[in-house]
């Protein structure tokens, strides 16, 4: 952390009581930065998606539309896909932060969201899975005017994994789990 300060940050971590909230700024700051990186990666990996649908549909010509009336066909799959993963994205950018200003009821201590921060960073490899595969599909699409169904699975799973780490962290915020010490009503 304090090789991001600068030297007057660094000065003023030295005063007393200002630490402690300057490192819980910090903390949310990472927090932030974290959960935008894995919304983007997740937005990137939605429109690549998008575009092998739209490859898929092109390469098929009059067959992808007769299969457009088939329920189940690899191209609604691949749109319903995408559009769930472009939910998720917006889902983990908009989390709470785990911010409390002074008087709120809830204090969210430094501890809370260092765990917060340890939830969060589940979120990348799922993520990055997501991205991955993607990136296979259009790929695979590209060289041989269709793809392994299995990679749609993968996709499915990381990305219920997914919402389940955001249930997780919003049970944690909201005081469903806490650290021994948890959080404090002021009042």
């Amino acid at each position: 952390m304090s090789a991001r300060l600068g030297w007057i940050e660094k000065a003023m971590m030295l005063v007393p009581g200002y630490r402690g909230y300057k490192k819980r700024e910090l903390l949310r700051e990472d927090d932030r930065l974290l959960r935008r990186y894995v919304a983007d990666l997740l937005r990137d990996a939605s429109n690549t998606l998008r575009q092998a649908s739209s490859e898929l549909v092109q390469l098929l010509g009059v067959q992808a539309q007769m299969m457009l009336q088939q329920p189940g066909n690899p191209v609604q799959i691949l749109n319903w896909l995408t559009q769930r993963i472009y939910d998720v994205a917006g889902q983990i950018e908009h989390l709470e932060a785990g911010y409390s200003p002074s008087f709120d009821r809830i204090k969210v201590k430094e501890e809370e969201l260092e765990r917060l921060l340890e939830i969060d960073n589940q979120l990348i490899g799922y993520s990055n899975v997501i991205s991955e595969t993607s990136k296979i599909i259009l790929g695979q699409i590209r060289s041989s005017r269709g793809f392994d169904p299995r990679y749609l699975y993968t996709i499915q799973q990381s990305l219920d994994a997914l919402e389940r780490i955001i249930a997780e962290r919003r049970r944690f915020l909201h005081g469903s789990e806490s650290l021994p010490g948890g959080r404090q009503e002021t009042g």
